[in-house]
């Protein structure tokens, strides 16, 4: 094994993420097993002496924007011992010459080709032939640089989630001691889950959640208000879908102050005047029981339309039966930086003349969307994405947060 005097030229540096215990040609500290220990009050200290260090050093690069990441920038966290600094530097050309001027730091340089990141350039500061810091280079338009900074004030500001991460990583460290790659691997998951963004929805309605998340996908996490600790129950006094909706949206953001959304959806049937509109959650009363709210419905479109009513009709045969056409209507007001958005997504059909479908919710086991034969409760969460009224309006919001959310 080499010790620390020996390490001088890059070549003699392996990557971290490449490091294998069976080596006998590398130096000690590549193949040292992962070790995490409880926090220590000197890790501040040392890393702001580095910091010191390394802007008088590349300050002629005009380099300046250092912070202290990782596991050590938390108090009270454990760790492995070894401190993590992140420096934005406009370029990576340069780095040739920030190489030099740190080798008498002791700071050594993994080459790109054996640290295999492109997103970064990596060095390595050893003491005692053991690892005591690492020093990560990143652009400016790095999401690296936004997403270690968003995770460590995330840790720090969420005592609980600090208490789950030190019990992740005791166990990782045990299953994957001589393996760092795989230790760091099986933290991704838990790093990725607290650093996504998140919005609260105005709702505590589960399968609606489910539908807009599975619109948004994995970019940002929906919240429900009892996910977000609000407990209170939102009026909607409102004769239009857009009031409603920015009834509820408008409230959690003077509660928050974040970033939220709501949505109003309603069953629109025009020969029934446009009912149950905006009541369809409460179509037979306030205890919004939807077996109700169906039996109200089809009730008042027998009366007009007798002939259709009789549960042996056929699907197609409703179709023939204008008095049957219906849409659904969702309307998402969603506050964003303070300034209200509204989203519309519309889904045409008919009304069947009896529930069917064991699926969905709501008004689903009556409503067959245009070009199909079955009704919303009859298909999977996939197939009704297809036509959904909701998914369309969630379609809408979605392009709107990645415009905002892709830098």
């Amino acid at each position: 094994s080499k010790s620390n005097s020996d390490i001088k030229s890059s070549s003699d540096i392996k990557p971290e993420n490449d490091i294998k215990p069976d080596s006998d040609t590398w130096p000690v500290w590549a193949t040292e097993p992962v070790l995490i220990v409880p926090y220590d009050p000197s890790w501040p200290a040392k890393a702001a002496q580095y910091k010191e260090d390394l802007i008088k050093s590349l300050s002629s690069l005009g380099i300046h924007n250092i912070e202290h990441i990782g596991s050590t920038a938390v108090p009270g966290l454990a760790a492995k011992p070894i401190i993590d600094l992140a420096v934005l530097i406009p370029s990576f050309d340069p780095i040739d010459e920030i190489a030099r001027l740190l080798q008498p730091l002791d700071w050594h340089y993994v080459p790109l080709e054996l640290d295999g990141r492109p997103e970064r350039r990596f060095f390595v500061k050893v003491e005692n032939d053991k690892r005591s810091a690492h020093l990560h280079f990143l652009l400016p338009n790095s999401p690296v640089w936004k997403e270690k900074l968003r995770f460590r004030d995330y840790l720090i500001n969420n005592p609980s989630a600090r208490e789950q991460y030190t019990q992740l990583k005791m166990n990782l460290s045990q299953q994957h001691s001589q393996d760092r790659e795989a230790y760091t691997a099986a933290k991704t998951e838990f790093i990725t889950g607290s650093i996504r963004p998140r919005i609260i929805f105005a709702t505590n309605n589960a399968h609606k959640v489910e539908e807009i998340q599975a619109a948004i996908g994995a970019r940002l996490e929906i919240i429900t208000l009892r996910q977000a600790g609000i407990d209170i129950d939102i009026p909607e006094p409102h004769d239009t879908l857009e009031a409603n909706a920015t009834e509820k949206s408008m409230t959690i953001h003077r509660l928050t102050g974040t970033n939220c959304f709501s949505e109003d959806t309603g069953l629109e049937v025009p020969s029934l005047g446009g009912e149950p509109g905006v009541k369809s959650a409460r179509y037979a009363g306030e205890d919004r029981a939807f077996e109700k709210n169906i039996e109200k419905l089809l009730n008042k479109l027998a009366a007009i339309s007798p002939a259709s009513a009789q549960p042996a009709s056929t699907p197609s045969a409703s179709l023939t039966d204008s008095t049957r056409s219906a849409r659904f209507r969702t309307v998402i007001s969603l506050i964003w930086n303070g300034q209200e958005h509204f989203f519309e997504g519309i889904c045409n059909g008919h009304i069947l003349p009896a529930p069917t479908g064991e699926g969905g919710f709501g008004y689903d086991p009556v409503f067959v969307p245009e070009g199909e034969t079955r009704s919303f409760a009859q298909m999977s969460m996939e197939e009704k994405n297809l036509y959904s009224h909701r998914r369309k309006a969630a379609d809408q919001l979605v392009t709107f947060l990645q415009s905002q959310t892709s830098n």
